[in-house]
């Protein structure tokens, strides 16, 4: 079995990958830490990745956010694969009107529950369109880490990577309206798929994954 070790996205938990059904995998979740204050994102991936059982082969998987931290883990670590979903692998394919916001003081003075209130507001921008998607969320982000908000979004805006290691095999919906996929080059294009689409399409990534994982299991 080929451990995988799988990271979420921003603020939300190992949930997220209730639908993958990954063959001969054992699916391991990285879990979420406070950032600390003014922490880059290769510095805090790196204190994530301290979950990881290096001893032996494995692979790492990231969503948004948690594909730019598995971006970074994979320069360091090198697994056998890295997928990297709905997520940016160099700073130069996140969209401008998120860059903008590091010239703009703001985000470090919204409370947790601000950026909580935020992510439901547009739940619908991300892909979330069910009553029981939309609970999952909600409950998802209300079990982030204490004032875990403001330091990842500084991680996120910060972020200045240039390098993709060879590992890395980017999947990405044509329907993301959080990361446009005119943005980023990608391995696989997911038809329709949006944002969340890790639990709305994750029958064709399951089939991706399975695939791309042959020969190292």
């Amino acid at each position: 079995m080929l451990n995988v070790y799988c990271i979420p996205g921003m603020g939300v938990d190992e949930r997220l990958f209730r639908n993958l059904k990954l063959d001969n995998c054992t699916l391991l979740p990285i879990k979420w830490d406070t950032p600390h204050k003014m922490e880059t994102l290769p510095n805090y991936a790196m204190r994530l990745a301290k979950q990881i059982d290096t001893s032996k082969p494995f692979a790492l998987l990231g969503v948004s956010f948690g594909g730019m931290c598995a971006t970074e883990i994979a320069k360091q670590l090198h697994p056998v694969k890295t997928f990297v979903i709905s997520s940016c692998k160099v700073s130069e394919e996140l969209p401008l009107r998120l860059t903008i916001w590091k010239y703009i003081p703001l985000y470090k003075r919204l409370s947790d529950k601000l950026y909580k209130d935020g992510a439901m507001l547009f739940k619908k921008k991300f892909g979330v369109v069910t009553e029981d998607q939309s609970r999952k969320f909600k409950e998802m982000l209300d079990a982030s880490p204490h004032d875990y908000f403001k330091g990842a979004v500084h991680c996120l805006l910060t972020w200045k990577n240039k390098s993709v290691p060879a590992s890395v095999i980017h999947i990405h919906g044509n329907a993301d309206k959080v990361l446009a996929i005119d943005k980023v080059k990608q391995n696989y294009i997911i038809e329709s798929g949006s944002h969340f689409m890790i639990i709305n399409k994750a029958k064709e990534i399951n089939e991706i994954i399975n695939e791309e994982l042959k020969g190292y299991i």
